[in-house]
């Protein structure tokens, strides 16, 4: 086959890699995979191309990737719209320019302009339109209260998801209960393949080795984003919780960045911790290394409907493949967590329950720490490993260019 994937913020050496990842598994396979994406990074706001470069196409691990000037931006107010219709714009601009006929055309659901540019280019090529649900916009912006349901964005967005839902061939799914939102929307939920994001478990070969935690302080990690929806608050007042008890066993040490690290600083600096240290974020490369520093590692995501649809947290699995205990402060109809039985989990936004655990980590022996480590490495080979999930990918993709035949 031949895949186009339109995913504006997935850009290979990112932070984030799901379309990366499977691509490299389906170029394996001998398929022809190209990846539109930002040449503007969503994380750092680094601009890859030369000003003179409207857009730029190199060939990665034998992958075609083309890099799109898109419109700048640094927050979440109008310059960010404008960033998502430059991505439709300068992906049928590309399209446009290339002889050839893909198979199949996958769109991402964030932004939603990616969805319509490939559904766009699938009509225009007669080739299959696959969206890829990474989240469920515009519902989830409404939930973690950045828009309101009746605000023109939400209206047009909710517009837009319904056409990609019943134009689609085929819908894959990152979480795993989104067939009623589907059936509400006007699509058909038998279209609904539910494939997780996963984790390459080559990458962590070596670094899931753990002594349990042997000297202290142990190390409680968190890596990821701090968005609307990401709760890092609840770990800065748990970690203050333990200074004020007097417990020195633990150092707590936050990666990442986004809109509310400023937050966590500022409260960590009023609560006068001692015991905590912010870190920039890192390149998906880095991941597996830097984790192998930590002891316990932390999830925790807001109190927010926008997760009834299912859990779908990159950290996990990369945590899981770490092979170490893992703390998970939410709520959601699945828990990988308590399902593996990795660690603790808890009740979403309650730094109490969030030092309880900790307590209750600190009281185990390296032992029993070990055996939730290798329980977590086990649950990532069985449930979430790459390679497993790409023959999912793979099968979905053939139903839906035999759909469009």
């Amino acid at each position: 086959m031949n895949i186009w994937f339109l995913s504006a913020y997935e850009q290979p050496g990112g932070h984030t890699s799901r379309t990366y990842d499977f691509s490299r598994r389906l170029f394996a396979r001998g398929h022809q995979v190209t990846i539109f994406t930002n040449s503007y990074f969503h994380r750092t706001h680094e601009e890859l191309l030369r000003p003179d470069e409207k857009w730029r196409m190199e060939h990665i691990e034998g992958i075609r990737i083309f890099w799109l000037r898109t419109f700048h931006y640094t927050g979440n107010d109008w310059r960010r719209g404008v960033n998502m219709l430059s991505f439709a714009w300068r992906s049928l601009q590309v399209a446009d320019t290339l002889l050839e006929r893909p198979d199949v055309v996958v769109g991402d659901s964030v932004p939603p302009s990616a969805g319509w540019a490939a559904s766009r280019i699938a009509r225009a090529r007669r080739a299959a339109f696959v969206y890829q649900i990474r989240d469920v916009w515009p519902i989830a912006l409404v939930y973690d209260g950045g828009l309101s349901k009746h605000s023109p964005v939400y209206l047009a967005f909710r517009l837009i998801e319904k056409q990609l839902y019943r134009r689609s061939h085929r819908i894959c799914a990152t979480m795993p209960y989104l067939q009623q939102h589907v059936l509400d929307s006007g699509g058909h939920p038998e279209k609904v393949t539910w494939i997780p994001n996963g984790v390459d478990l080559e990458k962590y070969s070596g670094t899931e080795t753990y002594d349990g935690g042997e000297e202290l302080p142990l190390i409680a990690m968190y890596v990821g984003a701090f968005g609307f929806a990401h709760d890092v608050i609840t770990i800065v007042r748990a970690a203050s919780m333990l200074q004020g008890k007097g417990i020195t066993s633990y150092q707590f040490i936050l990666v990442g960045d986004g809109v509310k690290r400023a937050e966590c600083e500022r409260e960590a600096e009023k609560l006068g911790l001692t015991n905590i240290a912010f870190h920039d974020s890192v390149p998906k490369t880095d991941v597996p290394q830097l984790q192998k520093e930590a002891d316990i590692l932390i999830a925790s995501v807001t109190d927010s409907d926008s997760y009834k649809f299912g859990m779908n947290l990159n950290k996990l699995y990369d945590y899981f493949a770490s092979g170490r205990p893992v703390i998970f402060s939410g709520r959601a109809p699945n828990d990988p967590v308590a399902d593996s039985g990795a660690g603790f989990s808890i009740r979403p936004e309650d730094p109490a329950a969030m030092a309880d655990a900790l307590e209750k980590y600190l009281g185990m022996s390296p032992a029993e720490r070990i055996k939730l480590g290798k329980l977590a490495r086990l649950y990532a080979e069985k449930e979430f490993d790459v390679r497993t999930l790409a023959d999912r990918m793979e099968a979905m993709l053939w139903e839906a260019s035999h759909d469009r035949e």
